[in-house]
């Protein structure tokens, strides 16, 4: 299940982009995605990351793409947890999702 980050209160601050949170959620079993507007790089970016697993940083051009990706995001990390998978099964999708996003 998804919810936002401690209870919203990082929206508005600065995030690892050096841009402003504008959507930061975590999974229960252990992930978490944040979309920034304004960062170093580009107008829009969202981090993501199963703990103990990845941690990845996506670089868009506008706010429709990002909240796009942002939950094509959830979903695919949603579907990873509710799947059962091998150490190797799990490199191969983390390989993958890294390469979509």
């Amino acid at each position: 299940m998804w919810n936002q980050t401690d209870n919203g209160e990082t929206i508005g601050t600065i995030g690892s982009e050096s841009g402003e949170i504008i959507k930061d959620e975590e999974h229960s079993k252990g992930a978490r995605l944040t979309l920034e507007k304004g960062g170093d790089i580009a107008p829009y970016s969202i981090t993501s990351g199963v703990y103990g697993c990845f941690f990845h940083t996506t670089y868009l051009s506008t706010l429709e793409e990002g909240v796009n990706e942002l939950y094509a995001m959830k979903a695919e990390i949603s579907e990873f947890f509710d799947t059962e998978t091998t150490s190797d099964e799990e490199h191969d999708w983390i390989m993958a999702f890294v390469g979509r996003h």
